[in-house]
């Protein structure tokens, strides 16, 4: 179970998605997809192309948007369908995409990204840096499987230049072709959380009075240590969390039911970890100090999501409601809330960020 924990959990993964459907037919601004039997779609996400919502769909060569369904049966789905870049013809093989817009915000946005750097304890990061003329500067913090390329088109970047506020796009330990952290591992902040505020001091010292945390998944659990740790956090004036990590023994735990595993294994995976390697599992329940939070706090999380439950978002917005804003995405799996519904997931994001810097 330990090597389970240690390949699944804690060592950082690289690598695509395969072409895991077929383009069945395809009209100017439709698309017929279904199903290629032979290669098993991600456990997490395979289903995205039979779910309502806004996706990506990429090729070799190419990337189009899909978007409401037409039609669908056991079998395949007929969706809207808005091509970008590159030539799709029936037989070719593609995959869906979490973020539906190019990989460079300036094709997507319109917006243009300067590669800047930062430091940390452990070495030098890049980061890419979207200007803006506000003093409150965003930094986004990425989950466990890094952006396909930096700087990834995150969706509500629009929303943050629209307000005007200056956007960091950090990298950090463990990223594919930086810097390792020593032991090799993720520590879903208990690290991390040290880059982040590399990130935070050179947004300071860039000019920024204050700052805006924005986290996906393992990127939440890296804000919410940093809140916890961090002597910059009185600079924050809020935190966006979305499908945060919150408590790992939980989502452990969640993931061995999920796949059918007896409970005890849990218990044994646990075990040989805390022994072999010292992991600390209480330093990783985020929840056990809720009471010295007190930064304003957005919260995402999809009620089908199978990688962090839902359980430990509705603890966090149970524990401090005087602090959470919390947002239950239904049908929504893993950091999935902003496509099933992006006009309300952008309306909230910017009634929180003219919240938080009107105070």
């Amino acid at each position: 179970m330990w090597n389970l924990l240690r390949d699944k959990v804690f060592r950082p993964r690289e690598g695509v998605r395969p072409f895991d459907l077929e383009v069945l037919e395809l009209g100017k601004d439709r698309i017929t997809l279904g199903g290629v039997p032979e290669i098993k779609t991600y456990h997490q996400i395979g289903d995205e192309w039979r779910k309502s919502g806004l996706w990506g769909l990429r090729w070799d060569g190419g990337y189009a948007q899909v978007g409401a369904i037409l039609r669908i049966d056991e079998h395949q789905v007929v969706r809207e369908f808005s091509p970008i870049m590159g030539t799709l013809k029936v037989g070719d093989r593609v995959r869906t995409d979490l973020w539906p817009y190019a990989d460079d915000p300036g094709e997507a946005f319109g917006l243009t990204p300067l590669k800047v750097s930062y430091s940390s304890p452990l070495g030098k990061f890049p980061a890419y840096l979207i200007a803006g003329s506000s003093k409150t500067w965003v930094i986004f913090v990425h989950g466990k499987l890094p952006p396909r390329k930096a700087p990834i088109a995150y969706p509500i970047l629009p929303t943050v230049a629209e307000l005007g506020h200056p956007a960091l796009i950090i990298t950090y330990r463990n990223d594919v072709g930086e810097l390792p952290n020593p032991d090799g591992f993720h520590w879903y902040g208990l690290t991390e959380w040290e880059d982040l505020e590399g990130a935070a001091r050179y947004a300071l010292d860039q000019g920024a009075d204050d700052l805006i945390l924005v986290g996906y998944s393992m990127g939440g659990a890296i804000v919410t240590h940093f809140l916890y740790r961090s002597q910059l956090t009185e600079k924050v004036r809020g935190a966006i969390l979305d499908a945060p990590m919150l408590d790992l023994s939980t989502a452990i735990a969640h993931g061995v039911r999920d796949r059918g595993l007896p409970g005890f294994l849990t218990g044994i995976g646990k075990f040989l970890a805390r022994v072999r390697f010292g992991v600390d599992w209480k330093a990783l329940n985020y929840l056990s100090r809720t009471d010295e939070l007190d930064t304003p706090i957005l919260l995402f999380h999809g009620e089908a999501d199978t990688v962090v439950p839902i359980e430990t978002s509705e603890a966090l917005a149970q524990a401090r409601p005087d602090i959470v804003t919390f947002h239950r995405v239904p049908e929504a799996t893993h950091v999935r809330s902003w496509n099933l519904d992006p006009g309300r997931y952008e309306t909230a994001v910017r009634e929180f960020l003219n919240t938080v810097t009107l105070k």
